[in-house]
Parts: C-alpha cells; structure tokens; sequence
C-alpha cells in the first residue's frame, strides 16, 4: 500500500453479495480463532500469502488471526463502484487487462482475482479458477462487520460518495480508517463526512512534528487516530521510543510499514509501535509467540 516517500504520513485509518468463507482447494484450513492481542496489519490481506485485495484473503487472514487490522485499497470502476484492487489497471493480478476505471463491476466480476498469484515464483498458481474475484467495499464490510479495516484510496478522486456510503450504511465509521496520498481527497471527505476516520496528509506533518517537540504537544488535537510510518521515516525523522509513547499518549496508534524480514518484525513488536503492516502476517505470529515465552519464562 504505502509510499516509500522521505516525509511524515499520519493515518486515521475503505450483484449479490458473498459473506460464506470462499473454499479453493488450496490452503483452506482454518484455524480457531485466536482473541490474544496481536501487533499484525494484514497488508492486502495478507498478499504473500493469499491473493491480495480478495474477500478470501481478508476472511483466511480473520480466522488465523482474529484481531488483525485488514489493510487493502479502493479503486473506482467506471459505474461509480468502490473495489478493492491496488493498481490502476487489472493486468497485474487478474487474468484480464486495462484500467479499473474504465470497467463496470459486471465486467470486473468476470475476472480471476486469484489468476496471477503464485507464492513459488511462478511455477504454480493454486488459486487460478477458484471463484476468487475482485470484492467491492460493500461486499468486504458487510462480510465482516466486526474487523478494522485500513483502506488507502489510490486514485485522486473527488467522487467519494461511493467510497463513504459502504462504510456509513454498514455503521463501520469506527471500525474503518481511509488514507490516501493526496491531501484534497482527505481534506473532502474531512469536511463533508466528518464522522469518517481519515489520515493526515504529508501537509499536515509539519504542524504535528512542530507540536511533538515544541511546547504546545499539551494543547495539540490532533485530527488522526494512528500514525503510519516506515522504518526509513523513522530513521529520517529520528522518532524515539519516548515520542511514540506521546504520541501514543494522544490517543495516536502507530503503524509501521511494511515489514516483511524477521529482523525488522522483531525490531517492532519489542517497540512502541501498534500494528506491523506486513505480507506475511504468520511471521509476526511467530515471533510474537517466541516473545511471549520469551517474557513468560
């Protein structure tokens, strides 16, 4: 999802309709579910594990890791739908090709959304033919209503009634947080739809770095609920563990994206952050379970 940008983003962190667990025959055990508290954020849903951005993905990644927060991102089809696909085209992960924008949902529908993916280099693609396909926003929140969701919106769009609609018929406006790289899509959804969680924009990441360490942190409010950063922001910006615990303080929650290598997971869960936005979501399930018999023994 994310950027690797040099600034600071801050992230409040989007036909008939399928809510039974989707069975391809690969990879469909499922586990109980798990009600620990857990730092994972499943990017895409998983993408390293799954067909990123489906419905199956985010319904496999619920029932191995109950309170992960899902991550994907929204796209606009051309009859005005709110999907969840990451690119601006479908050549990538369907079997299809052109832009999202300029298909229907009927014609979206028609694709494989689990066509491209492959997790050993290509030499197979268990989920080809499998029923997966690309989900609409509706589909994924009424599916499962009681999960928090990131959404980045990936488009410069002012058409966000189709964005914010799923969210507000569904009562998910705390259980959703939307992102994006421009400021005037959040600005618009700030203004019209206030109740809607939003991220900061990179504009916004002066006046909140002045107020972290300057002398008006105490009067500060900030306008987002979570941080997203990635380790090179980190470093750039030189954020220590006693700035993120203010800013945690804050009601902030911090994310960290998107950290795939064993290190670099095992640097944050023995960090201040709150969620680690990441591929492989069982990775930091591991580490997180040799930390706690780590701490326990």
């Amino acid at each position: 999802m994310w950027r690797k940008k040099g600034f600071l983003l801050l992230v409040i962190f989007t036909f008939s309709i399928q809510t039974t667990i989707i069975s391809p025959d690969a990879d469909n055990s499922i586990v109980p579910k798990d009600n620990r508290k857990t730092k994972i954020s499943a990017h895409r849903g998983g993408k390293g594990l799954f067909p990123e951005n489906t419905l199956y993905a985010y319904q496999q990644a619920v029932s191995r890791w109950h309170n992960c927060l899902l991550e994907g991102d929204i796209q606009i089809t051309a009859d005005n739908i709110a999907v969840l696909i990451h690119d601006a085209t479908i050549d990538r992960t369907t079997n299809g090709q052109g832009a999202v924008k300029e298909k229907t949902l009927n014609e979206l529908k028609a694709l494989d959304a689990g066509y491209k993916f492959s997790n050993d280099g290509g030499k197979t693609f268990p989920y080809r033919g499998k029923g997966i396909t690309i989900p609409t926003l509706d589909e994924v929140l009424e599916a499962l209503p009681e999960h928090t969701f990131l959404f980045e919106i990936k488009s410069a769009t002012i058409n966000i009634l189709p964005i914010v609609e799923p969210i507000l018929k569904r009562n998910m406006q705390d259980r959703v947080y939307l992102a994006s790289m421009y400021p005037l899509v959040i600005e618009k959804i700030r203004k019209e739809y206030p109740q809607i969680k939003t991220c900061f924009t990179v504009s916004d990441s002066t006046s909140f770095l002045s107020a972290l360490r300057g002398d008006k942190w105490d009067e500060y409010i900030p306008p987002a609920q979570m941080l997203a950063i990635n380790d090179k922001m980190e470093s750039y910006f030189n954020l220590n563990e006693d700035e993120m615990k203010k800013i945690k303080e804050k009601g902030i929650q911090i994310v960290v994206f998107s950290i795939n290598s064993i290190e670099k997971i095992r640097k944050y869960i023995n960090s201040e952050v709150n969620w680690i936005l990441t591929d492989y979501p069982d990775r930091v399930e591991q580490l997180e379970l040799e930390a706690g018999k780590n701490t326990s023994g």
